[in-house]
């Protein structure tokens, strides 16, 4: 059995771990030689005890959503305030089919949520927030345009738990966060398998999954959309890898602000950077943003040490309420919509607004 202190794990379970994040398209076989492993057999069990154990997820596929279609298409994170139930919340939320994820934040106050939308009109989704707020269902709002793709590092388990913050100004070799443009036309085959990959299934299981939705789809039509889409970098492949056990974990999303862009990038290319902990990065309009799985330690004085970096004009700490081995709600793009002839993706915002429209009434008539 796979244990998750900092004394218990052993040599060859954090070079495992760290193996698969480095090398997540290597067969089983292949990836033996990196580490201390003799079969490949050993290596599929061991991974199935940390999913077992929720120490990891995956593998999945990530998207670079810039190449998904011609016309603007971007990904939203919405800070939301209200003074219902995080499930009340939620049940309107869901009526947006663009969705992606779902999260309680600490608050002593209110309500907070943290959530993730796909869209493709900034307006329209905006009005349908600005709907559930003038109808009491949130009290606030606020949105941010992610503008760069994400960049996933998974921990070193090597690494501190509490790494130092004093290089975050550091001169750096910044990765290129720019997304890429449409430049592939994608087939009706394409964006059937794209959800089932981004959720990390294997191909025989989106062929089993297809053919209940009665698609005509072969197993050689999946596979070679699944290639088409690797070779255009559509996807890549990736891992979720927990630092720590999920129930020794805390989960935050860091947004900070300094007075030039390139600075902030900088910072949080440098934020943590080695350490034993899970991370990914991106701007949001002008903030930069970090979103972070970590021993509880490093939560400890992690103000305190941002406060003495005087390059940051602008923070906020957004600390997730809980978490468990079960991944908080996380969906894919909702890709029906996708027309294959003119290679766009609108989301029908008038059907989202009838819908919350109709909800409100039914809800007001169940407390009269």
């Amino acid at each position: 059995m796979i244990t998750h202190s900092v004394q218990d794990m052993n040599d060859r379970e954090k070079k495992l771990l760290t193996a698969l994040e480095k090398y997540p398209d290597l067969p089983m076989k292949e990836l033996a030689n990196h580490i201390s492993y003799k079969r490949a057999s050993t290596i599929v069990r061991k991974v199935e005890q940390l999913r077992e154990q929720h120490m990891i997820w995956g593998p999945f596929y990530d998207i670079n959503y810039g190449k998904l279609c011609k016309n603007p298409f971007h990904k939203l994170f919405c800070i939301f305030e209200s003074n219902k139930s995080y499930n009340t919340v939620l049940s309107y939320l869901r009526l947006i089919e663009s969705l992606v994820w779902s999260i309680p934040v600490l608050s002593p106050h209110r309500e907070i949520i943290n959530a993730g939308f796909y869209f493709s009109n900034s307006q329209e989704i905006r009005a349908l927030f600005q709907m559930l707020k003038d109808n009491g269902i949130i009290t606030g709002y606020e949105t941010r345009v992610f503008c760069r793709k994400r960049i996933i590092e998974n921990p070193d388990f090597f690494g501190d738990i509490n790494p130092p913050l004093d290089n975050l100004l550091s001169p750096c070799d910044i990765p290129d966060l720019s997304f890429e443009s449409h430049d592939t036309n994608w087939s009706e085959c394409d964006i059937a398998v794209l959800p089932h990959l981004m959720k990390g299934a294997r191909l025989i299981d989106i062929l089993r999954a297809e053919r209940k939705l009665q698609k005509s789809w072969t197993y050689e039509q999946i596979k070679y959309s699944f290639r088409k889409m690797i070779k255009n970098r559509l996807i890549e492949k990736k891992y979720h890898v927990f630092p720590f056990h999920p129930l020794r974990c805390n989960i935050f999303n860091l947004f900070l602000k300094t007075e030039h862009i390139d600075l902030t990038k900088r910072i949080v290319y440098n934020f943590a950077r080695g350490g034993r902990l899970y991370r990914e990065y991106s701007l949001c309009d002008d903030w930069g943003f970090v979103n972070c799985v970590c021993h509880p330690s490093f939560l400890v004085d992690l103000m305190y040490k941002l406060d003495h970096v005087d390059a940051i004009e602008m923070k906020e700490i957004h600390h997730i309420r809980s978490i468990s081995g079960n991944r908080p709600l996380n969906f894919p793009p909702e890709v029906k919509y996708y027309d294959v002839e003119t290679q766009t993706l609108e989301y029908p915002y008038h059907v989202y607004r009838e819908k919350i429209e109709e909800k409100l009434g039914n809800d007001q008539n169940l407390q009269i």
